[in-house]
């Protein structure tokens, strides 16, 4: 029987922590379970505690500069991605929209007024970049075959823009997650522990993203918790590993939820993309096939 390791993580932090109980035990069918809530029968679990902190997400800041003139308002980006900004005008009345660059800052408006706080939309990437055609490597560190469980357009939840074009595969808790294209890493959440069916968890997964040359991101979704290796600004290479494979979020088991995701104009999209084999041969994932992992260590 495997061995259980019952840890308490503790973190220093300046952002509010969250911490609670979790309960391990296994189900009639002889599955883990990991839950925030005992076994309702009578039987054998262990308890995890664990805390978790809340991540200060503000990396788009908005604010006035007074000159000669009046007013200009400025917005920064401290992501290491471009980004859209959208927002009306709140003289004019008309809608404006501009790309902030990676760790940088622009003049969004000039008036002769205080810009007030502004209500704004944004999205991850530069809406005027140009997906090549490039073939992906797989996106685990694993020499046997792993099955797609969903493909594009699949029918459980492969059904919105965002995840049109993204493809689940099954992998057991803790397979490594391996750049798929050499890149920079923008966004790095892997502090949540469970997952479900409900829309509670729609928000909840780890996610890793990486941003290519072309102004594409590849997005690993459902990361075990604590398992990054990577940070924001990193930059990896082809088959650099990642992180470990997990369940966290809107999830039924452990897999992979893989995806290309481009700005399509204030909003992030998933679009179609081929994998390459251990050949060399490109092709469409596909539901019910298996592929072979990487094998850069």
């Amino acid at each position: 029987m495997p061995r259980l390791f019952i840890l308490l993580l503790i973190f220093t932090c300046i952002s509010t922590c969250q911490a609670g109980e979790m309960f391990k035990y296994k189900d009639a069918k002889g599955n883990w379970v990991f839950s925030d809530k005992p076994p309702e029968k009578e039987q054998n679990f262990s308890t995890l505690q664990y805390a978790t902190v809340k991540k200060p997400s503000a990396k788009i800041k908005l604010y006035n500069i007074k000159g000669k003139q009046g007013y200009t308002l400025h917005a920064k980006n401290e992501f290491y991605s471009p980004i859209e900004v959208g927002f009306t005008s709140p003289f004019s009345q008309v809608f404006i929209s501009k790309v902030i660059p990676a760790q940088g800052s622009i003049a969004l408006l000039e008036s002769k007024a205080k810009a007030p706080k502004l209500n704004y939309r944004w999205a991850l990437g530069d809406p005027n970049s140009l997906a090549d055609d490039y073939d992906y490597h797989a996106p685990f560190y694993s020499p046997k075959g792993h099955k797609i469980t969903q493909g594009f357009n699949g029918k459980f939840s492969h059904t919105n823009d965002y995840n049109k074009y993204a493809v689940d595969i099954a992998m057991d808790v803790g397979t490594y997650l391996t750049a798929v294209r050499a890149g920079t890493v923008v966004w790095v959440k892997d502090d949540y522990h469970m997952s479900g069916r409900t829309n509670y968890f729609l928000d909840k997964a780890n996610v890793i993203k990486v941003l290519h040359d072309d102004g594409t991101f590849a997005s690993y979704a459902h990361i075990l918790m604590d398992t990054a290796m990577v940070k924001e600004g990193d930059k990896v290479a082809v088959g650099d590993k990642l992180a470990r494979s997990g369940s966290s979020g809107f999830s039924t088991g452990p897999h992979l939820h893989f995806s290309i995701i481009k700005n399509s104009g204030l909003k992030n999209i998933a679009i179609a993309f081929k994998f390459v084999d251990q050949n060399g041969s490109a092709f469409i994932p596909k539901r019910a096939m298996f592929m072979i992992g990487s094998t850069k260590r």
